[in-house]
């Protein structure tokens, strides 16, 4: 089973379900995973990003955030553990204009290199960056 599939299904939506661009709306969110490659807490992750996020999305009425986490790495010699990276699930009810503010956002909050913006539309997942790939 893929990430975004076992993510779905520990939050009670249906894993296999296919979401369609033009299906998309308040009644049938596309569901997005936000991931953020740093050592942020709940707090800190709300200030910096959530409720800025929540703001933007409810000024276009397009979206909302429902939760978010830390994953914590492995416990070092002294019993620490920190976070690895955290997380923000969000439901967009436009999925071109969600994405694009959603993009925009992180972008001017200066979300980290390597934040990554995973969904299932059209039937095919998608792990896309915030930032394009800089040419080689």
């Amino acid at each position: 089973m893929s990430f975004l599939k076992e993510l779905k299904s520990w939050i009670g939506l249906d894993p296999d379900s296919t979401t369609r661009k033009e299906d998309v709306s308040e009644n049938k969110p596309l569901f997005v995973y936000v991931k953020i490659p740093a050592n942020l807490g709940p707090v800190d992750r709300g200030e910096m990003f959530e409720d800025p996020l929540q703001r933007a999305l409810e000024s276009g009425a397009i979206g909302t955030i429902t939760g978010g986490g830390s994953q914590l790495g492995e416990m070092d010699e002294a019993g620490h553990r920190e976070i690895e990276f955290c997380d923000i699930d969000l439901e967009l009810y436009d999925a071109v204009k969600g994405l694009e503010v959603l993009r925009h956002e992180l972008a001017r909050l200066q979300a980290p290199p390597g934040t990554i913006m995973t969904y299932e539309l059209e039937g095919r997942e998608w792990e896309d960056p915030v930032y394009p790939p800089k040419p080689s």
